[in-house]
């Protein structure tokens, strides 16, 4: 008989954040187009080991709003909101992400940050 897999507890998991984000640009932007230049500018700004420690994570991007969410690690978050503002443009538009907030759980960043640009 074979034996379940053994979960992680709680308490041994890595922790998160998610970063709540505005992109403000010459022209809107796919979730593609975004998604691409968030893991581009981490890979820039972090180097490939940077990234892999950061574990950055595309949530969600509200093409109407152009808002969104990333998932960061809890001790790298500084580290990602700098490379998101490093990040000036975007297959040859000028772009300028806006960190909204950074929270420990999506709800809540839904109901702090995101709230005002139609996000429930």
């Amino acid at each position: 008989m074979r034996e379940k897999p053994k979960y992680l507890p709680p308490t041994l998991r890595d922790k998160n954040r998610y970063i709540a984000f505005q992109v403000i640009g010459e022209r809107p932007f796919k979730k593609d187009e975004i998604k691409k230049a968030v893991w581009e500018a981490s890979l820039s700004a972090l180097g490939y080991l940077g990234s892999a420690r950061a574990k950055p994570w595309f949530i969600k991007f509200d093409e109407k709003s152009q808002t969104g969410i990333v998932r960061v690690d809890r001790k790298h978050v500084e580290e990602l909101r700098f490379a998101l503002t490093m990040l000036t443009e975007i297959n040859g538009s000028k772009v300028i992400f806006r960190t909204l907030g950074v929270s420990g759980t999506i709800k809540r960043l839904k109901r702090k940050f995101l709230a005002e640009y139609g996000w429930r």
